[in-house]
């Protein structure tokens, strides 16, 4: 199964900024001129735990811009690149949109809506030679990432620690090969592989290379899951039984 004709040398990249709230702010990029145009969807919400103290507001605001925000503009683009009969669309979820994470109830998801828009949305234009790429880059080491670890919960944040942190160039210059590519999946490291291959379900695959790969690896990347997962939730009773004694000696001091 290949994926047509690919991206030539000449790409036109529009960043968007999905803060910018209405849809309409995302329509001009239809009208612009290029023959090959990639429209990258990307949020700039880095942080929104789901606790206790966070308002329902705020989980409300985190879907409409990581999902909504990948919808409006999809919407804006896709008319012209099918007209054209070429494009690339690219979608910029997360780690944490294959991985259910502690701490991350509300983030986690808003990126897992994105693999299912972009999967339906891939069936929708692959006959008009449109393809889709879903991004999902680990934790990175921007601005973002380190205000997010201001206030991320201690399990979070041990878990976290496990993978190491990536380079902004390193994941960028990946996305945009996948892209030009014409892979769906864009995933970074031995880590992001194992998990794109662990959570392909009926994502469409590049070549059939890439489909034998999945099926041959599946067992063994299952495997090593299973002992991740282990982990994670030992950390996470750690965690607890740490809070319950400081709760106790609080209260006997």
């Amino acid at each position: 199964m290949g994926t047509g004709a690919h991206l030539q040398h000449h790409c036109i990249v529009h960043s968007l900024d999905t803060s910018l709230g209405l849809p309409v702010t995302w329509a001009p990029l239809a009208l612009r001129s290029g023959e090959q145009t990639t429209a990258v969807e990307r949020s700039p919400e880095a942080l929104t735990l789901l606790t206790p103290h966070v308002a329902l507001c705020s989980r409300q605001r985190l879907m409409s811009v990581n999902y909504l925000g990948s919808v409006y503009p999809s919407r804006a683009v896709i008319t012209t690149m099918k007209e054209r009969r070429v494009g690339r669309i690219v979608f910029v979820s997360s780690q944490a949109g294959q991985l259910g994470l502690f701490g991350f109830t509300a983030y986690s998801s808003s990126k897992f809506a994105i693999r299912g828009l972009a999967e339906a949305l891939q069936m929708e234009v692959k006959p008009y030679n449109v393809y889709v790429t879903v991004a999902y880059p680990p934790d990175t080491d921007t601005p973002g990432f380190a205000e997010e670890n201001k206030t991320k919960p201690l399990e979070t944040r041990l878990i976290s620690e496990t993978v190491s942190v990536c380079k902004p160039e390193q994941v960028a210059k990946q996305i945009v090969k996948d892209a030009i590519q014409g892979n769906f999946n864009s995933s970074i490291g031995s880590d992001g592989y194992m998990l794109s291959s662990l959570t392909c379900g009926m994502a469409p695959v590049t070549s059939i290379t890439e489909g034998l790969q999945q099926v041959v690896t599946m067992g063994l990347f299952r495997t090593i899951a299973l002992f991740y997962l282990g982990s994670f939730d030992s950390i996470v009773r750690r965690c607890m039984m740490q809070r319950a004694k400081s709760e106790v000696a609080d209260k006997t001091a």
